[in-house]
């Protein structure tokens, strides 16, 4: 068997930089969602305001907000501990 000749290179990537590229969220997937998300959710907006008027868009947005922010109890400063944890799901 012949030994290869010339430089190795053995780079070490840590975790955190090899996340961004490798993994289920990359820097690509992140940049996809966050774009085709825009798109969608300008889309929305534009057919809302056409068809039901801004202030029935507006309603509908508020309370959208304020019901995914009381789900995901996001209105809460209260600390989850971790047995609260098992009771969600997480």
């Amino acid at each position: 068997m012949k030994r290869k000749r010339g430089q190795r290179f053995n780079i070490h990537i840590n975790n955190e930089l090899k996340e961004i590229f490798v993994g289920h969220h990359t820097l690509f997937s992140v940049i996809g969602f966050t774009v085709g998300g825009i798109l969608v959710g300008e889309t929305v907006k534009e057919w809302a305001h056409l068809h039901i008027g801004l202030p029935a868009t507006l309603i509908i947005g508020l309370m959208l907000i304020l019901f995914t922010g009381i789900t995901l109890h996001k209105f809460s400063d209260r600390l989850i501990s971790p047995q609260d944890d098992e009771d969600i799901g997480i």
